[in-house]
């Protein structure tokens, strides 16, 4: 038994370690797969995160875009509401040299004594009233030059401002970009001139066009912000039409005497005066500045020869802006001849609140005719007057996107691998398949024009905008995007295929190219 034992040993001991050599393929065959599932995971995550990187970036320069457009709406507000503190000014100065001509001594003086039993019933008001006006006078000629010049001058800094944050806003948007992919990923960076290169031209132009700087001031035709600052909502009535009485009886500017010493055949006649005030403030048609006239204009009746006179009682004018004519400042274009087109203001304003005609300079009153040949005297702002360049939207729009701005972020493939002895040597480095040795990813943005409606949604669509149902307001209209309402955000965009195309076109060299 014991000899008969040994032999089944011996074969027991020559077959052990046959499952070694499976169990050794199958463990360089699994640790080859290893390594190359954890090269592909690590390249899947590097390109992944790259793509966040490229997202990141590219909605910052669209935030740039944003803040671009908000920014100009903001500052054209602004200036909107200074080109009506000016125009309250000049108006305002206008109605005060008139209120003072009318009560100082003037053409209805001599008529009322004429033909007035009791001229000193005019007289005697007239006078106490002058003395009541002069100090208001005096401290508003003083006040209103200082305050319509720091008002221009403030215009103009918000002008400035406006159009050097639109020009900064382009020239750093890649820069922008840049910082934003690498504090996102210190290892990646934006394409060096990407931004500026031949593919991506079409793109740069069409945001570089989608706004302009307008200079308004010298041109005749529309202008966005002529509109918006003549509309009828912008300007109240004392800017549009400020006509009324000045008589306020029964004694400033009111006469209702007897006239029986002139008409000794009607011992009962009567002398009677009213006044009647004209004025207004328009815009100039070429946008040079404002321009105010204001004019009283007495009516003498005497009821014995049953006729009505009447007289000029005073005048007065204002202007802003440079519309100075061979060095003086006028309300003519080619003085002394005056033109209908004179009285013709921006907006569809004229003849300066006497509308008694619908027709520019056709029926107004003396006074203002002849306050119109005299000229508004010294501009109270030579230098800021009138409208200033701003930003606006090139054209009507018809999306409430602006254009796209696409971005290339890349990073070397070598930096995938942090632990340089795991990128494997010899036949066991797996080739990173990049181009050029670089990961690179595309990412587009754009800012976008959304008006909130606080209202209840319209079901309707209106206008040919994209998505107006889900951004009409309370009134139910629609509002277009433009450089005049703050409503800008960002959002990410998709990247067209062209852009893809041209983008693998630039890194695989065509020698290398493979066809799909």
């Amino acid at each position: 038994m014991n000899r008969s034992a040994r032999p089944g040993r011996a074969r027991v001991a020559g077959a052990s370690g046959q499952a070694l050599v499976p169990a050794l393929i199958f463990l360089l065959v699994g640790g080859i797969g290893l390594f190359v599932a954890f090269n592909s995971f690590q390249m899947t995550s590097a390109r992944i995160k790259l793509q966040n990187t490229a997202d990141a970036a590219a909605y910052s320069a669209a935030v740039l875009q944003a803040r671009d457009y908000n920014f100009a709406a903001y500052t054209n507000r602004a200036m909107v509401a200074n080109q009506v503190t000016a125009a309250q000014a000049g108006a305002l100065k206008s109605w005060i040299d008139d209120l003072d001509a009318t009560y100082a001594p003037s053409d209805v003086d001599d008529t009322v004594s004429v033909y007035a039993d009791h001229p000193v019933l005019w007289q005697t008001p007239k006078q106490a009233g002058h003395a009541e006006i002069a100090p208001l006078r005096a401290t508003l000629d003083a006040l209103l030059p200082v305050v319509t010049s720091g008002v221009g001058r403030i215009t103009r800094a918000l002008s400035d401002a406006q159009l050097n944050y639109h020009a900064a806003t382009l020239v750093t948007a890649p820069q922008t970009a840049d910082v934003v992919a690498q504090q996102n990923q210190s290892d990646t960076h934006v394409t060096a001139g990407y931004f500026t290169s031949a593919r991506n031209a079409t793109q740069l132009a069409a945001w570089t066009n989608y706004t302009q700087i307008v200079t308004p001031a010298g041109s005749l035709g529309a202008d966005h912000f002529a509109d918006v600052v003549t509309d009828a909502d912008t300007l109240d009535a004392f800017l549009k039409d400020r006509s009324g009485t000045r008589s306020t009886g029964p004694r400033y500017q009111e006469l209702d005497d007897s006239g029986g010493t002139r008409c000794r055949f009607n011992p009962a006649a009567t002398v009677s005066v009213r006044a009647f005030h004209n004025g207004a403030t328009q815009l100039r048609q070429d946008k040079k500045g404002w321009e105010a006239i204001d004019a009283t204009t007495a009516s003498v009746y005497v009821s014995c020869y049953d006729m009505t006179l009447p007289v000029i009682a005073g005048t007065g004018g204002s202007t802003n802006g440079d519309v100075r004519v061979n060095g003086v400042e006028s309300y003519l274009k080619s003085p002394p001849f005056v033109a209908w087109s004179d009285w013709q203001g921006y907006g569809g304003y004229y003849n300066f609140g006497d509308h008694t005609s619908t027709t520019p300079g056709l029926g107004v009153a003396d006074g203002l005719a002849q306050k119109m040949g005299e000229g508004p005297g010294a501009s109270l702002d030579l230098a800021n007057g009138g409208l200033l360049p701003y930003q606006d939207i090139n054209g009507a729009p018809v999306a409430s996107a602006a254009p796209r701005i696409t971005i290339e972020v890349e990073r070397a493939s070598d930096t995938r691998i942090k632990t340089q002895g795991l990128s494997g040597g010899g036949r066991m480095a797996v080739s990173p398949a990049d181009a050029g040795g670089v990961m690179r990813a595309l990412a587009s943005a754009n800012a976008y024009f959304v008006r909130p409606n606080p209202g209840v949604l319209d079901a309707s669509i209106s206008g040919a905008l994209l998505h107006a149902k889900d951004w009409l307001r309370a009134d139910g209209k629609t509002e277009f995007p433009d450089t005049f309402s703050p409503y800008w955000q960002a959002t990410l965009a998709p990247t067209s295929d062209a852009e893809r195309d041209a983008a693998r076109a630039a890194q695989i060299p065509a020698s290398e190219a493979v066809a799909p």
